[in-house]
């Protein structure tokens, strides 16, 4: 885990800022111009990044037709980079109730996500907070639902309690009918253990997963 946290700063502010992109469209493949535009950076500045991105195996440069496409590598690198934005975003929404959840040593080593209109923004005060936990798949999810119940009966907002084996987010994302896998890879904040997302949404991309 040292070592992971040096690997996290070799990264340029230029080169987090295109891997943000990426972040917010995991499927995006984009020329190095449209990159470029869209981060507001120069051309050739977009373009020295993105190679260097390349050299991590973070990103990877393919050339369909006449063009060179980029597109994002689920890789262990990339992975720990995406998780750290991820996390180091949840931090920055300053919510208490996400810091308590996040706080549960009962929950810490599960993937932890807010979904629903705490994730789009949308909330009001009446909302309650939808949150997923999911859990390895040898572990009972109608024991971590009531677990978790009971520790966050007093919190606020509301909380809106799903539990799902990682295996059963893995099954929606790969089901072609809309559920409530696919409303979580549009629309999360990811609080605890991104990488488990990222390691999730990579086999399902692996297996067809479109989006």
């Amino acid at each position: 885990m040292r070592n992971e946290g040096k690997e996290r700063k070799m990264l340029k502010k230029s080169q987090t800022e295109i891997l943000s992109l990426f972040r917010k469209d995991i499927l995006l493949k984009s020329s190095i111009l449209k990159i470029s535009k869209k981060s507001g950076k120069a051309y050739q500045r977009t373009y020295d990044s993105v190679k260097e991105l390349e050299k991590k195996k973070i990103l990877k440069i393919e050339k369909i037709g006449n063009t060179n496409l980029v597109s994002l590598l689920l890789t262990r690198e990339s992975i720990l980079h995406l998780s750290f934005l991820d996390e180091q975003e949840a931090m920055q929404k300053k919510l208490l109730s996400f810091d308590k959840i996040a706080g549960l040593k009962e929950i810490s080593h599960y993937l932890i996500v807010v979904t629903g209109s705490y994730a789009k923004g949308t909330q009001s005060k009446s909302s309650d907070l939808d949150l997923i936990i999911a859990i390895p798949d040898n572990e009972k999810a109608i024991e971590i639902q009531k677990l978790v119940e009971n520790l966050t009966l007093t919190f606020y907002p509301k909380i809106h309690l799903y539990v799902f084996n990682n295996k059963d987010i893995l099954e929606m994302l790969l089901d072609k009918k809309e559920n409530y896998g696919k409303e979580i890879f549009r629309h999360h904040i990811i609080l605890k253990n991104a990488y488990i997302y990222y390691e999730i949404l990579k086999e399902a991309i692996e297996n067809g997963f479109k989006g």
